[in-house]
C-alpha cells in the first residue's frame, strides 16, 4: 500500500507550553522570563507546564520543582488558574468550530480538526492553519502561540505539529513524507518510547524509514495482529478510524492525596469528591449505576470496595450517601492519607428511570439549576454546607483528556 494520496485535510493544533503560556498572556511582566505552573509550591510539587524560557535551562513538564530550582534558582512558579484554561479553550474551540464541524478536542490544549476539501481547491489547509494562528492572535493574545500539523490522518497530524516548536507550522504529505521519516528517530514518533523502540529493533526495524517500509506481516509479528494492522495504516497517512467525537468515558472519579493535617477532615474532603464527580457527570449527561471507593492510612495500610448502587444515581447528595456506606464498611477509621471515589456503569441520562417514593424528575430540574450556576460563575459557588470552610481542601484541577 502506498502513502496516502489524498490533499492532506486533517489539521492537529497544540498550544505551545500551555497554562505558562495563558499565565504570560494574562501578565505582561511574566513574559520572556523562566515561569513554571506547578501542582504545588512545595519543594516536591510537580510541574504541569514550563515557560520557552526555562525549557531552554532544561526544566521540563513532570519535574520536581526542586530540580527545576537547581537548574533555574530565580524561576517564578505559580500554582494552576484551571478556569483561566478553559476559558481559553473554549475561545480556541469556537475559532475552530467555523472551520469545521468535524471538531474533536484531544485535551485542555489539543485540538484535532478535518476540513472538506472541494476542487477547484481555493482554498488550501495551509492556508487555514496561517489564518487559525492569525485569529488566535487577534482573538485571544498576542503571546498565545499554537504549533499546527497538517496532513491526510490525525496521526502524522500530530507528528507534524511536534516537528517545529514553538509556534510552528508543518505539513506530512505524499510529496515530503519519505524526506520527514528521514528526519526523525523512532522514538519522536507519538506512542515509540524506549520498550517499542527494542520491540522494532528485534525484528530489524532501526529507523522511521525502516518502519515505513516494513511489511504488514514484520508490523504484526512486532506488534500483534490488530496493532500491527494500525502503525501499518497510520504511517501510511490513512486513519485507522474516522471518528471525531470523543470516545464515551467508562469511569469518572476524583482522588486526594490529604496533607497531615487534615487527615482526619475526611468527610468535608468526600464531600468535596462527590460534587466534584456528580458535576462531572451531569455535564456530559451521564448517571451511574456503581461506585467505588479507595481509602490509604498515614501507615500504608489500604482498603477498596465497589458495588453495584440501588438505583441509578446523577445526584451529588445520593453519590455521597453510597460513598458513606462504602466508608462504613472500611476498616481505616482516621488518619487518612489518600482518598478516591469513582463511579461506573455509566449511562445516558436522557431517560430517567421515575422512582416511587422520590420525585427524580424534580430532582432533575434543581440539579440543572444549581449547575447552571456553578458553570458560569464557578465550581462550588453553590454547594452543601458539609463543605463550609473548605476552601484549601482539594484545589479545582485540570482532568487532561476531556
Amino acid at each position: 500500500m502506498q502513502f496516502n494520496q489524498s490533499i492532506p485535510n486533517i489539521i492537529h493544533l497544540d498550544v505551545n507550553s500551555c497554562f505558562a503560556t495563558i499565565e504570560q498572556q494574562a501578565n505582561p511582566f511574566l513574559r520572556d522570563r523562566p515561569v513554571a505552573v506547578c501542582s504545588y509550591l512545595n519543594p516536591s510539587g510537580c510541574i504541569l507546564a514550563a515557560s520557552y524560557s526555562a525549557k531552554k535551562f532544561g526544566v521540563k513538564t513532570g519535574r520536581r520543582l526542586i530540580d527545576a530550582k537547581k537548574l533555574v534558582p530565580d524561576i517564578i512558579t505559580l500554582l494552576p488558574d484551571p478556569n483561566k484554561y478553559r476559558c481559553v479553550h473554549k475561545k480556541i474551540k469556537k475559532i475552530l468550530s467555523k472551520y469545521s464541524s468535524s471538531l474533536l478536542p484531544k485535551s485542555i490544549d489539543e485540538f484535532v480538526l478535518k476540513l472538506k476539501i472541494r476542487e477547484p481547491l481555493r482554498v488550501t489547509p495551509l492556508k487555514v492553519g496561517l489564518e487559525i494562528k492569525e485569529k488566535i492572535k487577534k482573538e485571544i493574545g498576542e503571546y498565545i502561540t499554537v504549533s499546527i500539523g497538517i496532513s491526510t490522518n490525525k496521526y502524522l497530524a500530530k507528528i507534524a505539529s511536534n516537528l517545529k516548536k514553538p509556534d510552528g507550522l508543518s505539513v506530512i504529505d505524499k510529496d515530503n513524507f519519505l524526506d520527514v521519516f528521514g528526519g526523525l528517530k523512532l522514538t519522536d514518533l507519538t506512542g515509540i518510547k524506549e520498550g517499542n523502540s527494542r520491540r522494532l529493533n528485534l525484528v530489524g526495524i532501526k529507523t522511521v524509514l525502516d518502519f515505513y517500509s516494513s511489511s504488514l506481516s514484520k508490523l504484526k509479528i512486532a506488534f500483534g495482529g490488530i496493532n500491527g494492522y494500525y502503525w501499518f495504516l497510520n504511517l501510511r497517512g490513512y486513519d485507522v478510524d474516522d471518528s471525531y467525537s470523543q470516545a464515551p468515558q467508562k469511569t469518572y472519579g476524583n482522588s486526594y492525596a490529604i496533607a497531615k493535617s487534615d487527615s482526619n477532615k475526611y468527610k468535608e474532603i468526600i464531600t468535596k469528591l462527590v460534587q466534584k464527580t456528580g458535576l462531572r457527570l451531569r455535564n456530559s449527561n451521564l448517571k451511574a449505576t456503581g461506585v467505588h471507593l479507595y481509602v490509604q492510612d498515614r501507615s500504608n495500610n489500604s482498603w477498596h470496595m465497589g458495588r453495584k448502587t440501588q438505583k441509578e444515581i446523577f445526584d451529588s447528595n445520593d453519590l455521597y450517601f453510597e460513598i458513606s456506606r462504602l466508608l462504613n464498611l472500611s476498616p481505616i477509621k482516621n488518619d487518612f492519607r489518600n482518598i478516591a471515589i469513582s463511579t461506573f456503569g455509566l449511562k445516558d441520562k436522557s431517560n430517567l428511570q421515575l422512582e416511587v417514593f422520590e420525585d427524580i424528575v424534580k430532582k432533575d430540574k434543581l440539579n440543572k439549576s444549581l449547575d447552571s450556576i456553578n458553570n458560569r460563575f464557578g465550581e462550588h459557588t453553590i454547594y452543601p454546607a458539609r463543605m463550609a470552610n473548605t476552601n484549601d481542601l482539594i484545589k479545582d484541577r485540570i482532568a487532561f483528556g476531556k
